[in-house]
Formats: C-alpha cells, structure tokens, sequence
C-alpha cells in the first residue's frame, strides 16, 4: 500500500529468471517513469534481503478490463454476450496508436505487442497495456522477440535469432493488433493458410519469409473469412489503403510501415466520417473522399446534408456527430467532446449544434449577424456559419460543395 491506501500489484521474478541484467533493465523503466497512465509501468522494485530474486510493483487492473482477445470472442469473463459499439472501437485504436507512439518517442520499443498484454474497457474503449518489464531501449539487447502472429516478418525468419524487437518491429505487432479489433481476423490469414498443420513450417512460411496479406490488391490466393471481408467492405478506401501499405509493402521494407500519427489521423478520420443511416440507422461510415458511399443494409445513400470543417479535419452532420477537443488543437491524446449534433425533432433536415462545454462560443453567419452560443444552448448549422470554439473556427458548409 502506498500512503494514499491504494492497492498495488507485486510481480515477482522466479530466482532462474532474476538476473542483476533485469533488476537494472526494471530499476531504469522505475527511474525513466511511464509514458501515460495507460501504461501499468513499474513503480518500485522490491527485493527481500539475502534472498536473489526480486520484484516490481505496479498499480492494479481494474476488473472491468478485459483482454483484447474477448472482443474477437464476443463475451465477456461470464460468457455473456459482448456490446462494443463503432465508438468505442475507434477509441481502442486511437488510445493504442497514442500511446506507442509517446514510448517509441522516449526512445524505447515494447517487443511483445500482443493480445496478452493490451486489456480494453469494453463500454468506453479506454485501454491499459501491462507486462512492461518487456520494454526496452529501441535497438538494444531483448529477452523476448515476441508472440507468435504479431512478430514482424523478419524476426519470424532470423532462424538465427539475430533480429530483435524494434519500433519497426512494434509497428508491424501494433498494426496487427490494429487490423483484428477493426476487422475481427489476422492480415495474414486467409484461404492460403487455412490448410496444413500449424506447425513451426507452418508459421515460418506464412509469417515469415512469405506472408501474404488476406487483402493483397494484386493477389487472391489468400482471401480472408467472410467475417474479415464483411467488415473491410464497410470500411472507407482511405483506410483499406493504410492497411495495404502495412501489410504489403510493409510486410518487405520495415521502413515503409505506418507510423503511429498515421494510425491516430486514420482513426480520426474514420470517427469523424461515422454516420447513422437515415433510412434503417445502421451505423455506416462516409467519406469526403468517397461522397456517393450507400448503408450496407439498405443501400440509400450515406451523404450528409452538412459538413462541419475545422482545420483539415471534416465532419459528417449527423446524429452520431461530435466536436472534440482533438478537432481544435494537433497532438491532443486524451480527448473530450465539446460540442453534439442534434437532429431537429420536427423538421427534417434541419440540424443544430449543441454546446457542451463550459465556455461561450461566438456564431457568425454568411450575412454578417453574430450571436453568442452560451454553454447547454443549441443554434442551427446552415451554410457558411462559422463558429469560434477556443481559439479554433468550425464551418458549416453543405456537403456538396466540398
């Protein structure tokens, strides 16, 4: 216990495993301290004295995180059925990529990016990362190479063992991780590998000296479950060709991978295209790139009336709509909603901007008139209205004239 009285967890080293090497690689993860909260990182090491093996203690996980693995399963801990909504998914992706990217930034790579260690909170999305006494300086001696069907290609094939974890590494482990919670399989798996026995060769040849993606561009030997196939369908082109690079060009050349900011600009992009039908509501998503994209129940078409513009980010008017603080400012990791679309309760077509932040905004319309939207107050968004939201300015303008 600490002297606030919270909890804390000891993980404590078996002697054949508690080398002087790993009491100093661990002592320095204490001293450097964690990149973000979501990161159970160690906050002391704890050894008992004349005893040669030791520990490290961190803070407990709350039991409302599961692993990353029950979102593939559909249930929770009990075998009850699992609701994780677009959301919260998007959340997932964007907390992952957010903090890799603050440790690849310290100048240290995890090594083990897999099911095991990243836990989600299945109603919000929020994401802790455990096990971090796998992290390491990037580039420099590793205890682990990490877990089978997240290791990069090129640590797969090193039957000599010389290729460690690295960022590259992470990145290839971290964008795997990215593709099953989007699209519920692995970029590897299709048709190809669906035969034989998954064995040593098996893994060898699959995911190391020829992986091919299950969505190859220019391939079709390795179509992937209907499942994965159904959900890369649903997805805008944008993202489709982030995947692609990963995994084609990606799987080759480690430098050509996608980089963490990249992720986050995707995951944005794709919430802030998230729409709800107006035909049979089901969640689809809409593109500025792709305006004439249709439901994937009904067919009728997903183009809004509005589009909120601010900064290079452009969001779809729709009841699923918000304006968040990462709309307002670059490299905003946490992120929180000031701002909600509302439909008009009789009028179709009508649409109205929500304040839900604590500050007044100022609205200047088209011909000049400029109100003041006091905080829990609604205005309507029409052509060309331009809204000051700290010191950022969000536009209305109608879809089809972007």
């Amino acid at each position: 216990m600490l002297g606030s009285g919270e909890a804390l967890a000891l993980k404590w080293y078996r002697p054949q495993s508690a080398s002087a090497g790993q009491f100093h690689e661990m002592q320095r993860l204490v001293e450097l301290g964690s990149p973000h909260a979501r990161f159970l990182w160690p906050i002391a090491m704890a050894r008992v004295e004349g005893q040669p093996s030791f520990g490290y203690v961190m803070r407990l996980r709350d039991p409302r995180y599961l692993e990353l693995s029950y979102l593939l399963a559909d249930t929770d801990r009990e075998d009850r059925p699992l609701s994780v909504s677009f959301e919260a998914t998007i959340d997932i992706c964007r907390q992952l990529a957010s903090s890799f990217l603050r440790l690849h930034a310290r100048g240290m790579c995890y090594r083990d990016i897999s099911f095991g260690n990243v836990f989600f909170d299945p109603s919000t999305g929020d994401v802790l990362i455990c096990d971090n006494d796998n992290v390491g300086v990037d580039d420099g001696t590793s205890r682990v190479l990490g877990t089978p069907l997240f290791m990069a290609p090129e640590v797969v094939r090193d039957l000599s063992l010389h290729t460690l974890p690295s960022t590259d590494t992470d990145r290839h482990s971290l964008a795997v991780l990215l593709f099953y919670t989007l699209f519920l399989g692995h970029p590897f798996e299709g048709a190809r590998t669906g035969g034989g026995l998954r064995d040593e060769g098996w893994m060898l040849e699959h995911f190391g000296t020829e992986p091919v993606f299950c969505l190859h561009p220019d391939r079709e030997d390795n179509r992937p479950s209907s499942v994965v196939q159904q959900y890369w369908d649903l997805y805008p082109r944008f993202l489709q060709d982030l995947f692609v690079q990963a995994f084609v060009a990606g799987a080759e050349r480690p430098g050509r991978r996608v980089t963490e900011g990249q992720w986050i600009k995707a995951v944005d992009r794709l919430r802030d295209g998230m729409v709800r039908c107006r035909g049979c509501a089901t969640t689809c998503f809409w593109d500025v790139a792709e305006p004439h994209r249709a439901c994937r129940s009904c067919g009728r078409s997903l183009q809004p009336a509005y589009l909120l513009q601010v900064g290079r980010r452009t969001v779809a008017v729709n009841p699923l709509a918000t304006l968040r603080t990462d709309h307002l400012a670059s490299g905003v990791d946490e992120s929180s909603v000031v701002g909600r679309v509302r439909a008009h309760p009789q009028a179709e077509g009508r649409w109205g901007l929500h304040n839900v932040s604590s500050r007044p905004w100022e609205a200047t319309y088209a011909q000049g008139q400029r109100v003041m939207l006091e905080p829990d107050r609604t205005m309507e968004i029409v052509d060309g209205v331009r809204v000051g939201v700290d010191g950022a300015v969000v536009t209305a303008v109608r879809s089809g004239a972007v």
